[in-house]
Formats: structure tokens, sequence, C-alpha cells
């Protein structure tokens, strides 16, 4: 027998914990995929032309531009005529430096990206609730008692959860996540069944 919720306040609140534990999860993917973005400069960058005119443009002047690179202001003009293509190692280490340290890209995160980052590799949920397992045939049930589970969801269950966080239907992701972690954690004969009847905490991995 299917353990339930204790009352439809303790439903609401863990469907509450799992969502916001979720849109939280989602922040993270939404920073990292943005601070990859910083990390990679675009193709339009990446030749001495190009970064020398970007640091020109962002400081306003040539002798700025000099002064940022450590270089006499000649050396900026010959660049920016594309009298001088070709950088010694150092100059062009400080030059990609000082590009990276203006460069702010603005990159436009669809929710669909975040999505796919989440679920890549399949959720890891940390939780701390109360599981316990019924048998439909003969033998004892044990009794619900909180534990610490700290089990990965597959890549499926994680779309899934997603996908109900998304429409707001809390019954269905919690009932995701219990069978996920039950299925991953618990191990049993044919028969026997877990679920998850109080969600104390919850937080994910991805």
């Amino acid at each position: 027998m299917a353990l339930q919720f204790m009352s439809p306040d303790r439903q609401r609140a863990a469907e509450h914990r799992l969502f916001t534990a979720l849109a939280k999860t989602a922040d993270q993917v939404r920073a990292g995929i943005a601070a990859s973005a910083r990390r990679s400069l675009p193709t339009r960058l990446r030749t001495p032309h190009a970064q020398v005119t970007y640091l020109h443009r962002r400081t306003g002047s040539t002798r700025k531009t000099a002064d940022l690179l450590g270089v006499h202001p000649e050396t900026v003009r010959r660049y920016l005529k594309g009298l001088r293509k070709h950088p010694p190692a150092d100059f062009a280490a400080r030059l990609e430096t000082a590009v990276r340290s203006l460069y702010r890209p603005r990159p436009r995160i669809s929710q669909a990206q975040v999505d796919t980052a989440m679920c890549q590799r399949g959720l890891r949920a940390n939780v701390r609730g109360t599981f316990g397992f019924s048998s439909t045939g003969v033998g004892s049930s044990d009794d619900p008692r909180e534990r610490w589970l700290n089990e990965d969801l597959t890549r499926e269950a994680s779309r899934a959860l997603v996908a109900a966080w998304h429409t707001g239907d809390g019954a269905r992701a919690l009932d995701i996540v219990s069978q996920g972690v039950c299925a991953a954690y618990f191990h049993f004969d044919p028969g026997m069944e877990a679920e998850m009847s109080h969600l104390a905490y919850i937080d994910f991995e991805h």
C-alpha cells in the first residue's frame, strides 16, 4: 500500500520546497552558462586588430589604450591601422587579458537551454524525508522513518520532473522524486514498494 502525505498542508509545503529547489538549481545553471560565455571570447574579438579596436572603443582614446596595455601610443595606432598583425607573445597575452577584463557579454539564455543543461546527466536529489516500504504479499512492512538520501535521478525522470515544475504540477513532481529516489535507494523483491510520505528538505546537484 503506497504511503500518502500526512495532510494537504504538508503536501503543499513539500511542493513549495521542491519547486524552490528546482528554481535555485535553474538559477545556478543559468549563471554557469553565462560564466562560460564570458570565458570564451567571440570570434569577432580574436584577432589583435579587433582586440585593440575594442579596447580603443571602450577606453575612448589611444593614450588610455596604450596605458592599459603598457605600450607606446604609436604601437596602438599601428594595430588600429592594420600595419601590425602579429604581436609578440607577451603583448598578445596582455591584450587578451585586457579585453577579457572589459568584455561583459549578456548572452540570451533560453529556458530550454537551462532545462537541457539541468537534465544532461540527470539530477542528484539530496533529500531529508520520511520513507517507508510495504509488501502486497505475506511479510512485514517497515515503519516509515526519516532518512537522509542522496540519489541520482535518471535523465528521463529529471526531464519529467522539470516538465512538471513548469506546468506547476506539484503532486506529479513529488511523485517523480519519490519514485526516483526510492528506486535508486531501495532494493526490493517483487510485490514490495516504497514511497515518500514527508519531505522536510531537498536540493539538487546537476
